[in-house]
């Protein structure tokens, strides 16, 4: 694993992460959708790195390391506001 992200690549990590806590598995193109087609190489960048994962139906997940790392930052940043 390369833990040599750029800002751009850790903002998608988190992206990733709160739709994943939300209950959701995004796609590629579902991101792409979403926050434009410039995502497309972040994420290839991710997944190069072994920060994100793609499973049998497509759908993107953190690591195992990407999880600790992500919740690790969360905790250290408090809870989460409610929207």
């Amino acid at each position: 694993m390369d833990f040599n992200i750029t800002a751009g690549e850790e903002a998608a990590v988190f992206h990733v992460a709160s739709l994943v806590q939300d209950g959701l598995s995004p796609t590629d193109d579902d991101l792409a959708k979403e926050l434009g087609e410039e995502i497309r190489p972040v994420l290839q960048s991710l997944l190069d790195k072994g920060w994100l994962v793609v499973d049998e139906e497509h759908e993107l997940a953190l690591s195992t390391i990407a999880r600790h790392v992500a919740s690790s930052r969360r905790d250290a940043e408090g809870p989460r506001a409610s929207q």
